[in-house]
């Protein structure tokens, strides 16, 4: 019932600043991607870290979290998952008898906070004691929605969709297992430009996406040059696209990963939880295998050419400063 005191908070809330401390303050790498974020995205509320700046957490009060429990925790805002070898009529008395009885009242409707076109890009050099450079390419892309993942086979799907399965390929490629694209080119060459590169997509969230490139400059070599080499393999897969082998193997290793993620009851939970809140219909997992499965190779080398322009991307690098 949400009873506790004011000394037990504050407690708590300390706990919790040195979590970040630990997790972000000491860590160059987390306090560039909170940087970058706040400059990817102005209106978005993806610009604000989960668990705030530490001057949030220096003011927070009390009856901030009590009023923002009173707000949002209510039944017509959640939901209950329960998986696993259950008497399901059990279950059900029960969570009557404990969820059932909770207050119940609408939540405040969510005021749009539709990012702007972004027209040019941004770049942010961020100093932090480091040992080495750091440069990240976030670039803006769309996302899988609850439309491209229709309740049947035969219902239609969109566009917006069918690219950010494609993303998700890409990503793969890039950097998906050993010896994939980005690392054979650019850490296991015989002039290796980078000491790890890698790419990395989200391929679904209530709100916007990006598509990441990443790399750490080996000796001798520079950001900048590794900056342009994460961008030329892009460039390529957008000119020559990628080949059968490739596709095939980023397909099994995925439909391998989402069958396996199976054999965990809490991650049966999970699936269905997280497919609720973004509003996508039961077994919409199965869906997702169907049409990965059906991403084609052009699919691939046409997103490689479509997304990845100035005009959607922000550079973050990090420059090394003496860690003492």
């Amino acid at each position: 019932h949400n009873q506790w005191s004011d000394e037990v908070f504050r407690k708590e809330l300390e706990v919790v600043k040195e979590e970040r401390r630990l997790r972000t303050e000491d860590n160059p790498h987390a306090r560039l991607f909170e940087a970058m974020q706040a400059m990817v995205y102005q209106a978005s509320p993806y610009r604000r870290p989960i668990v705030g700046w530490m001057s949030d957490l220096d003011s927070m009060t009390a009856d901030d979290a009590r009023a923002f429990y009173r707000r949002w925790y209510t039944p017509t805002n959640a939901a209950v998952i329960v998986a696993g070898d259950v008497d399901v009529d059990a279950v059900r008395t029960l969570a009557e008898k404990y969820y059932g009885s909770l207050p119940v009242h609408a939540v405040p409707p969510r005021k749009p906070r539709n990012e702007p076109e972004q027209t040019g890009m941004r770049r942010l050099d961020f100093k932090a004691p480091a040992e080495q450079a750091y440069v990240a390419l976030a670039f803006k892309v769309p996302g899988l929605k609850p439309a491209g993942l229709p309740a049947t086979a035969a219902a239609p799907t969109d566009a917006t969709s069918d690219d950010a399965l494609a993303l998700t390929v890409l990503s793969a490629v890039l950097s998906g297992y050993d010896g994939a694209r980005l690392p054979r080119a650019l850490t296991l060459s015989e002039k290796p430009v980078a000491d790890d590169a890698g790419a990395y997509y989200v391929l679904t969230a209530r709100g916007p996406q990006l598509f990441t490139l990443y790399g750490i400059p080996a000796v001798g070599k520079t950001a900048t040059e590794v900056e342009a080499a994460l961008r030329a393999q892009v460039a390529l897969v957008a000119q020559a696209g990628v080949t059968e082998a490739e596709l095939t193997r980023v397909k099994n290793q995925w439909v391998a990963g989402e069958v396996y993620k199976q054999d965990s009851v809490f991650n049966q939970a999970r699936a269905l939880g997280v497919g609720w809140i973004n509003g996508y219909p039961l077994a919409s997992d199965q869906r997702l295998l169907e049409r990965l499965r059906t991403v084609t190779a052009a699919q691939v080398q046409a997103v490689a050419a479509r997304y990845f322009g100035d005009d959607a991307l922000t550079v973050a690098t990090l420059l090394p400063q003496p860690v003492d």
